[in-house]
């Protein structure tokens, strides 16, 4: 599921970007693809013309871990699953052009997007993208770093700083298809006032 919603990201946004009027001087619209830019060495990142989507974290919603009702009555029988995993991904967009003037355009035009549009959904989004559930609901926030995050994120990444922007992704939701208990379903209740002579 991480996958798939990541890759349906960014084939909504390269849809955008194809929607954009082209900057002077550049031979083609960047193209965003899910890439860990720590594997990228410098000479690969100058000649990019990308928007590299990379998970740098990742979380538990743990606002909605107890949520009940995570049962289902078919029949006689009620199944008990264990509650799904709500996620948060952190997600950077590293802008990657020979141009630092159109990494910045596409930057701005990566924010300006996902200001528009921050939730995703079967209904709103048209997608060839296969795997997503039918109720997938997936929100954007854009997530602030300070100086000393960034620095120290970069550090990890172990490259030179791009334009980029970083993005909270909400509300993924995890969940197998795995039983953990059936029990019969009580359908009558019968006092018995003769249960004490």
């Amino acid at each position: 599921m991480i996958y798939r919603s990541l890759k349906f990201l960014a084939g909504q946004l390269g849809t955008y970007f194809n929607g954009q009027e082209k900057p002077g001087g550049l031979a083609a619209v960047p193209i965003p693809i899910l890439q860990n830019v720590s594997r990228l060495d410098e000479q690969e990142m100058k000649k990019a013309n990308n928007v590299f989507l990379t998970l740098v974290n990742l979380s538990e919603e743990a606002t909605m871990k107890n949520i009940p009702g995570n049962y289902v009555v078919n029949s006689n029988e009620a199944h008990y699953d264990n509650p799904p995993v709500n996620m948060n991904l952190y997600l950077l967009f590293s802008v990657c052009m020979p141009s630092y003037e159109h990494a910045l355009i596409y930057l701005s035009h990566t924010i300006t997007f996902f200001q528009g549009k921050c939730s995703f959904t079967r209904q709103n989004s048209v997608t060839t993208q296969e795997g997503l559930p039918d109720d997938f609901h997936i929100i954007l926030d854009l997530y602030s770093l300070t100086f000393e995050q960034a620095n120290y994120l970069w550090s990890t990444l172990g490259g030179k700083q791009h334009p980029f922007v970083c993005y909270k992704v909400r509300l993924l939701q995890m969940k197998r298809d795995n039983t953990r208990e059936t029990r019969g379903v009580i359908r009558q209740v019968r006092i018995d006032d003769q249960a004490g002579s």
